[in-house]
């Protein structure tokens, strides 16, 4: 087995189970780590499938704690059409480019949770306008990314949402949206070639939902953000030098 492969397999594994604890991130740390050694295009039609497949029965175990007034009124239809256009650029974009992008935009969302973190400040209230512009731009780095999660927190974070109920409201959210992007992948024949890896990889999401359900609970929250950041602008910094 190769190292690549392995590698593969440990981002699988952290960013999911930070999906199980807090409703997002897995995309954004399996994408993220997994480019040092994969181009997006390549990494896109394994992780989608997988992502599905969690949330998918993450969404059906939390439905009961879901907002689904928020979810189908405000977050679903502009995440949508931002999605739609992502995914109409990301053939216009070089293999290069969307690391360095994409290694530009975590460092920066890392860098500024760390600040909001550290400083002990309060979330800037948005009007609704500037949310469901944040929400579209979700939209729109999740159709070229499929992380659009930080955007999308970054948008609903001052509507005082219960974590319980904010960590149902993402993963139906994620399961919703990459249900289609996984027909899109499906459509365009992606998924097909290596759909080995993903029935490969798929028992790490027992596990990692297991764990992350348990760290829910039991685990200060800020300081497993903190980690992950000081993660993300790792791996960030690494794409760009590299």
């Amino acid at each position: 087995m190769s190292f690549t492969l392995l590698w593969l397999g440990l981002c699988v594994f952290l960013g999911f189970t930070a999906q199980a604890m807090v409703g997002f991130g897995s995309m954004l740390i399996a994408v993220s780590l997994g480019s040092l050694f994969f181009s997006i295009p390549q990494l896109l039609p394994v992780l989608v499938p997988l992502n599905v497949m969690m949330t998918a029965s993450m969404a059906i175990q939390l439905r009961h704690k879901t907002d689904f007034s928020l979810l189908l009124k405000q977050i679903l239809p502009l995440m949508l059409v931002g999605m739609t256009a992502g995914i109409s650029l990301i053939n216009l974009m070089s293999g290069m480019w969307l690391k360095k992008i994409f290694a530009v935009l975590i460092i920066t969302l890392a860098l500024r949770e760390l600040w909001q973190l550290s400083s002990h400040s309060q979330p800037r209230i948005l009007n609704n306008m500037m949310r469901n512009f944040y929400i579209l731009i979700a939209g729109i780095v999740h159709g070229l990314y499929t992380t659009g999660g930080p955007l999308l927190v970054y948008a609903l974070q001052a509507t005082n949402i219960d974590k319980t109920v904010f960590r149902a409201t993402m993963v139906t959210v994620w399961s919703i949206l990459n249900s289609v992007y996984l027909l899109i992948l499906l459509w365009q024949g992606k998924v097909q070639t290596v759909w080995l890896e993903v029935l490969f990889y798929a028992p790490l999401l027992l596990f990692a939902i297991w764990l992350g359900n348990n760290l829910h609970n039991r685990v200060n929250q800020k300081q497993f953000k903190q980690l992950l950041c000081i993660l993300l602008m790792g791996s960030g910094t690494a794409l760009l030098v590299k």
